[in-house]
């Protein structure tokens, strides 16, 4: 034991001493060789117990995306556009004589709907009719006068005639003949002037006929009431403004189709006048479909819209509660494509460029055949029955990227 513990003791003081000895050997050395040897020891430690990295295995990566497959059938291409539905009259109706308003119809009020026919106010008619009357008994009075005159001048044709008779026989002389002409001739001019002062009594009689008939508002056509401006007892003078009719049963839509839009619809249609149209309201959550038919297209191409408008009737039943100002949504169908198929313009890269699947790995392809109609591609070749189509748009797709694909609903 004793052996044990003087081996430790005598092994620690050699220790020492080594310890002494480099301690010594070290304030000999100068200053800038102990700091380079420090640091290289500090290096090769560091060196020495750095951790391993192992190689990580490179993997690929396989980009989900959506795609269709292609489908050869008939297409019917559709141009979509929204527009606004207008009455195809507007009328502001007005009084075409003055007074005061005596009496309104219960539909005279904002909104309502009035029949063809319908009184919808009435003027006072008191001096109208009074203004009747007394055209009536200035007739009456200008065809006695004409009755008296005409007699006159018959008798002053016989007058005449008997002087003729006598003058041939010679019993009286050629100064009472020319008498008798001029005396015939003198009533028959007024006879005939008498004629034309009846024709303008009777003018003039028709024309207090029409103040007295114009003194009852009426409605031309169905139609809804609005912007009244009239009521009972108010004095409306010539040409007053009484109230706004709007046609209730005979309504147009007004659209704009853009340039490439007409354009696109022309090359494919030789007629646009006549062609169907189906129009969509949305009103509280319900849509109402009406059909309609283009009757005319716009003179010229607006300015503001860079298009050109166009207007359809709106055809068929229309519902009741269809007013005008409505914003409506149009679907204008064209001649059908045969033997296309429909892809999206979502599908493009650039202007004619599509990938397709095979074997997992996306192949370009460029398209050739094919008619564009706005939204959508109608391709006539270049793709196999059933071949997959990439939908997805993504920065990284190029041939041969590895794709995991899902049919797009």
């Amino acid at each position: 034991m004793f052996e044990k513990v003087k081996s430790v003791l005598w092994g620690r003081s050699e220790a020492a001493a080594e310890q002494g000895k480099l301690r010594r050997m070290l304030k000999k050395l100068p200053l800038p060789l102990i700091v380079l040897l420090v640091g290289f020891i500090g290096y090769f430690t560091l060196v020495k117990t750095k951790p391993e990295i192992l190689p990580v295995e490179n993997l690929e990566r396989v980009w989900a995306v959506r795609t269709m497959k292609a489908d050869y059938g008939t297409i019917i291409p559709e141009t979509f556009a929204f527009g606004e539905l207008r009455a195809s009259r507007l009328v502001e109706l007005r009084a075409l004589v003055g007074g005061e308003i005596i009496a309104t119809s219960e539909n005279f009020e904002n909104g309502a709907r009035v029949a063809k026919g319908d009184v919808l106010a009435e003027i006072d008619p008191f001096q109208y009719q009074s203004a009747v009357d007394d055209a009536k008994a200035q007739l009456q009075g200008a065809i006695a006068v004409q009755m008296e005159r005409k007699a006159s001048a018959e008798l002053a044709k016989l007058e005449k005639e008997r002087a003729e008779t006598l003058f041939e026989k010679g019993t009286v002389s050629k100064k009472t003949l020319d008498d008798k002409n001029v005396e015939y001739a003198i009533r028959k001019a007024r006879l005939d002037q008498q004629a034309a002062l009846i024709e303008r009594e009777k003018v003039r009689l028709s024309r207090m006929q029409r103040d007295l008939k114009n003194t009852k508002i009426i409605a031309p056509f169905d139609a809804h009431v609005g912007n009244i401006m009239a009521r009972a007892g108010r004095v409306v003078g010539l040409n007053d403004r009484v109230a706004t009719l709007t046609s209730a049963d005979d309504f147009e839509v007004v659209f704009n189709l853009s340039d490439d839009q007409y354009g696109r619809f022309l090359t494919r249609n030789t007629e646009i006048i006549g062609r169907p149209l189906q129009v969509f309201w949305d009103v509280g959550g319900e849509r109402i479909s009406m059909q309609a038919r283009i009757r005319h297209v716009g003179a010229q191409i607006s300015q503001a819209t860079r298009g050109v408008d166009v207007y359809a009737i709106i055809t068929g039943k229309l519902p009741s509660n269809l007013r005008a100002g409505a914003f409506v949504s149009i679907v204008m169908t064209s001649q059908p494509e045969t033997d296309v198929v429909a892809i999206p313009k979502d599908a493009l890269y650039g202007s004619d460029l599509i990938y397709v699947i095979e074997d997992g790995r996306l192949a370009p392809l460029r398209l050739a055949d094919y008619v564009d109609i706005g939204d959508k591609l109608l391709v006539r070749s270049g793709l196999r029955q059933g071949q997959e189509i990439l939908l997805t748009q993504f920065n990284e797709a190029a041939a041969g990227v590895a794709v995991s694909s899902f049919e797009a609903q």
